[in-house]
């Protein structure tokens, strides 16, 4: 599998790595599997995503929690700070903003604890997650946010191949359109199957396990 790095258009210091194959998920098949662990680790580059996402949020939208989803904490942490710094115009300004994520029950159904509700519950809640494929792993979560009586201001990612999940925009750093040759599709749609190319890899948001 080849592979090569993505710059950001509007902050060169923010890269992924793209390795093409073909890639099965639980929901759909991939011309890409697209690394963004050092943007999920590294306190330098989390703080620049976090720089560009809070744009789109700070002046529009109220938020008063994070739910993070696919490991995306430290962005999800810079991007809180960024929120609720003194600012005259943002309208999460000097506010106390959490930083949750949902976990799976025995069922794999998103669920948070007693101790969570309540930053969730009435609250303006931005969703964050690492990439948007197919959309149903943010579809869920925005199920799971209703469920908990959260009311959800936006969906940030940090690559997205979809303009919207649902009717709520999604605004990313990173789209196929900086991804040469990239293509997503359901399982029983993939050309690359129907083509009789095998899968690469199994892959999910903590990496890929090789088939061959």
């Amino acid at each position: 599998m080849s592979s090569m790095r993505i710059k950001s258009r509007e902050n060169p210091n923010l890269e992924i790595s793209a390795f093409r194959g073909h890639f099965a998920t639980r929901h759909s098949h991939n011309s890409h599997y697209l690394d963004i662990t050092r943007m999920k680790h590294e306190y330098g580059m989390a703080a620049d995503a976090a720089s560009i996402l809070v744009q789109h949020y700070i002046y529009e939208k109220q938020i008063d929690t994070i739910v993070c989803m696919d490991g995306s904490e430290v962005i999800g942490t810079f991007l809180a700070r960024q929120l609720s710094q003194k600012n005259l115009f943002s309208l999460s300004s000097e506010k106390n903003i959490c930083v949750v994520a949902p976990e799976h029950d025995s069922n794999g159904l998103l669920i948070f604890r007693d101790n969570l509700r309540p930053m969730v519950s009435e609250k303006n809640v931005l969703l964050l997650i690492s990439t948007v494929n197919s959309g149903k792993t943010a579809a869920r979560a925005l199920e799971c946010i209703e469920y908990y009586g959260g009311t959800t201001q936006g969906v940030a990612a940090v690559f997205s191949a979809l303009k919207q999940v649902g009717d709520i925009p999604v605004i990313s750093l990173f789209s196929p359109e900086d991804i040469p040759g990239y293509v997503t599709s359901l399982v029983k749609d993939c050309p690359m199957c129907k083509a009789g190319q095998k899968i690469d890899a199994l892959s999910n948001s903590y990496g890929f396990s090789p088939l061959t």
